[in-house]
């Protein structure tokens, strides 16, 4: 990250601060994405992330890299967004009639951009607690190093190779069983 850009933002200079978000706005989106698993939610959390390094961004010390400190307040955005979520529907489901609820189904396009194979993929990732989703979304959709995934997530580097391998272990456990359910499924030819 160019150090004069980020004097220049410190500085309040309108035209760094857009440099400044257009070089990182994708790989943010990205990763509120993968974490909201809806884009106008991503949308929201990119740009709140943003707002709020922007505000923080004079206690920026370097101590890590820029990305890994800005990936650390998306993060934090998109876990308050999953918690005001999960508020909202508990909230409905407790107001609404138990016999009507029910998951909501994914919309036209989810459905088309989604083989059956990444679908599969996605329920199993989806299964994983947040403590072993994260370091995988930030490893594989993210293109983080271990280093960066613990300090984006506070926890040492061990700690981040212990939850990768328990996480591909589990999904791999749950895309074999997949696998075994669709083979009995299909009719006998």
């Amino acid at each position: 990250m160019d150090s004069d850009l980020l004097a220049r933002c410190k500085s309040g200079d309108p035209q760094a601060i857009e440099d400044l978000v257009h070089e990182h706005q994708a790989k943010i989106y990205r990763l509120c994405l993968s974490m909201l698993d809806d884009a106008a939610d991503a949308e929201d959390a990119t740009q709140e992330s943003f707002i709020a390094a922007l505000k923080a961004l004079k206690t920026y010390r370097g101590d890590s890299a820029f990305h890994t400190w800005l990936f650390s307040i998306a993060l934090n955005v998109c876990r308050s967004s999953l918690r005001q979520r999960k508020r909202r529907t508990q909230l409905g489901t407790t107001l609404a009639d138990p016999s009507i609820a029910s998951e909501s189904s994914p919309t036209p396009e989810q459905q088309t951009l989604r083989t059956e194979g990444s679908q599969a993929l996605w329920v199993a990732l989806n299964k994983l607690d947040e403590k072993h989703r994260l370091p995988i979304f930030l490893r594989y959709y993210h293109d983080l190093s271990t280093a960066e995934i613990a300090k984006v997530l506070r926890i040492n580097q061990g700690t981040v190779h212990s939850r990768l391998s328990i996480a591909r272990t589990q999904i791999a456990g749950e895309l074999k069983r997949a696998q075994r359910a669709a083979r009995t499924s299909r009719p006998a030819k």
